[in-house]
């Protein structure tokens, strides 16, 4: 007999199968459920854990590809712990967050890059359970802070019928398809908005929807102001000659007071019957901090020198716009 999880993997096998052979119509050929949808269960939704494996399927990792269900939905995520103090190198979820909110800046849903992200705080003894289910116990997850046993774990959906690009961009593809050149540009934007630093080849996977060929950027833990990956820097600069003219004309009303509004608290936590919820964010407790906590509340959000740091991107980009440096793809 099938175990449980055993059966879920096939009907997800199944699912993909589906959404890969069906034309692009409403629904996004790399998403199973709506956007909205998958935004909410990674952000409140009830969720029971059926499977857990690594997350590239190697020991030792420090994320993992989970296999949920909530409610009628089964999908799979993408799940990071935090380590200790949620701020340390390659590991920070707010950057995972503030990326995908970024591309909210200047792309439509069927354009966006970076799948539905979400942060919750877990409690400590069920991010070790889930963790332990690899039968890999080397570094089972820690505290995020000391005083409270939770973690606060980064989700992001695990998307369908995408693959890893033999090469990236594809040049002869570039010339010629110009969908191809559009998509790939507005994930160049992102790229360079946000000054993503680690190249490593499994941190972008492409669609094989042929019709609608987006690159996505599924690893942004080293972006912002952290430090570079020794995997190389290639998509923190722009390295195309022509950019949607509608995501270029969006940046351009993009102002510091805007990014800082939106960006200076990302989500916030309060400690409420013995377990941290998400709440409507209130005013930035330190904009010179990531991570914040003032008594029983947790704000995760950009810094001030981030942000200032992120508008001066988005200036300059305008600014090669307007010199013509870069051409606009209508």
């Amino acid at each position: 007999m099938m175990r449980c999880a055993d059966l879920f993997r096939a009907v997800l096998f199944l699912a993909g199968a589906a959404a890969a052979a069906a034309p692009a119509t409403a629904q996004d050929a790399n998403f199973l459920l709506p956007i909205a949808e998958i935004d909410r269960i990674l952000r409140e939704g009830e969720i029971q854990v059926l499977d857990v494996q690594p997350s590239r399927g190697l020991p030792g990792e420090r994320t993992y590809r989970v296999t949920l269900q909530s409610g009628d939905h089964v999908l799979q995520v993408k799940y990071a712990p935090a380590a200790e103090g949620a701020d340390e190198f390659n590991n920070r979820p707010r950057y995972e967050l503030a990326a995908h909110e970024v591309q909210l800046l200047f792309l439509d849903e069927r354009e966006r890059v970076v799948p539905p992200t979400a942060i919750r705080a877990f409690p400590i003894d069920a991010v070790r359970a889930t963790v332990a289910r690899t039968g890999d116990a080397a570094s089972p997850p820690e505290r995020t802070f000391d005083e409270w046993p939770m973690t606060l774990v980064a989700l992001q959906y695990w998307m369908f019928n995408v693959d890893l690009p033999d090469e990236l961009p594809d040049d002869d593809r570039l010339e010629e398809d110009e969908v191809y050149e559009r998509l790939l540009g507005n994930f160049n934007l992102l790229t360079y908005v946000i000054d993503h630093s680690d190249s490593n080849r499994g941190n972008f996977v492409q669609s094989m929807d042929p019709a609608w060929p987006r690159v996505f950027s599924v690893d942004n833990g080293v972006a912002f102001a952290s430090g570079e990956s020794d995997r190389g820097t290639r998509w923190r600069d722009l390295r195309l000659d022509r950019y949607p003219a509608a995501a270029i004309d969006r940046l351009r009303d993009v102002s510091l007071e805007r990014l800082q509004a939106q960006f200076g608290v990302l989500v916030q936590f309060e400690l409420r019957d013995g377990n941290f919820v998400e709440v409507e964010p209130a005013g930035n407790l330190d904009p010179g901090r990531g991570v914040r906590r003032d008594g029983d509340r947790i704000q995760l959000g950009l810094t001030e020198s981030e942000i200032r740091a992120m508008h001066r991107r988005i200036v300059r980009l305008i600014e090669w716009v307007d010199e013509g440096r870069y051409e606009l793809l209508p």
